[in-house]
């Protein structure tokens, strides 16, 4: 089975070769929903039973590419339970590649959600925290851990009772806020380090699913709900450049304020992709890539729903550094 060849974006493989190397890559994937053998249907097919093998072929495809790690904003393991978790920690370490993960919707359901977490992912954090900051190279790296807001506007590390049962088929009445002290935390965390570009990544986005990305019976996940209070912090901190996120299965780029949101699809549902972050001294240039077995990909598409892996503007990306 052939690899991707590094330098080329899929769905049109467009040649880079003849560009300036990058200094340096990483990887964004979101959503992976490991050690489930649980389908069902989103905006197209989800297929976490095809998961084992897709991250076969995932490991085949990053050791061509050679990022320095892997970026992974969260819903790493589907089901809530702590075998499930240490499940999804093997297989991400199955990779072969350095990872940060994040925790999502998913991963923080119950009261012992986040001490499984930090039992699992100890070695791969930088910090004995679910939320932590960290400095690669020429870029500084900050995870967000959202809670969850209940009915009555209390916030909570777990979810409601009533939202967790029905979490496998839909979203309804779940919601997710940035703790105030959290907050406090970013704002000391980016003003100690002012003059370093800074990455953000958080599970939710903090900007809702654009209008042109809507269709028909079209399903959202929904965003952050103190978004704006978040963007109105980052608004502060130019040096601020991006914010990776995953959750609601598909593909989209927006900018705001100087800052892109890159959304990325998950990756048991079509178009089962990833984004390639290339290091520039002065930019990022950021790529969607297939996987390099096209069967998953296939296996998920329901006709008429292919619209989920976004417009070229949602597939590529620059973003200036100085």
């Amino acid at each position: 089975m052939a690899a991707i060849t590094p330098g080329l974006v899929s769905y049109g493989i467009v040649s880079l070769s003849n560009r300036e190397e990058a200094m340096w890559r990483f990887v964004h994937l979101t959503d992976p929903h490991l050690a489930s053998p649980r389908d069902g249907e989103w905006n197209n097919l989800f297929l976490c039973s095809m998961m084992p093998e897709v991250m076969a072929c995932l490991r085949r495809d990053l050791a061509a590419l050679q990022p320095d790690f892997i970026f992974a904003t969260g819903d790493i393991a589907s089901q809530q339970t702590r075998e499930a978790v240490f499940e999804a920690r093997d297989l991400m370490d199955s990779l072969g590649i350095p990872y940060y993960p994040m925790g999502g919707n998913h991963d923080f359901v119950l009261p012992e959600s986040r001490q499984w977490f930090l039992e699992a992912y100890h070695a791969h954090l930088p910090m004995p925290e679910t939320h932590y900051a960290f400095q690669h190279k020429n870029l500084r790296f900050i995870a967000l851990d959202p809670w969850w807001k209940w009915t009555d506007g209390s916030l909570s590390q777990f979810s409601e009772a009533a939202v967790a049962e029905r979490m496998e088929t839909g979203l309804g009445g779940a919601r997710w806020v940035i703790p105030p002290a959290q907050l406090r935390w970013l704002a000391r965390t980016l003003s100690e380090q002012a003059a370093t570009p800074t990455i953000i990544g958080t599970h939710y986005p903090a900007l809702p699913i654009p209008i042109r990305m809507r269709r028909p019976a079209f399903r959202d996940g929904g965003c952050l709900d103190n978004g704006e209070d978040l963007l109105n912090l980052l608004s502060g901190h130019r040096q601020v450049k991006a914010l990776f996120s995953g959750h609601v299965h598909l593909h989209f780029i927006e900018r705001n304020n100087g800052i892109a949101h890159i959304v990325t699809g998950a990756l048991p549902e079509y178009p089962v992709e990833y984004r390639v972050v290339d290091v520039f001294p002065d930019r990022l240039e950021i790529r969607t890539c297939a996987l390099s077995d096209p069967q998953f990909a296939a296996r998920s598409l329901l006709p008429g729903k292919s619209w989920t892996r976004g417009e070229e503007e949602d597939r590529t990306a620059t973003i200036r550094l100085v």
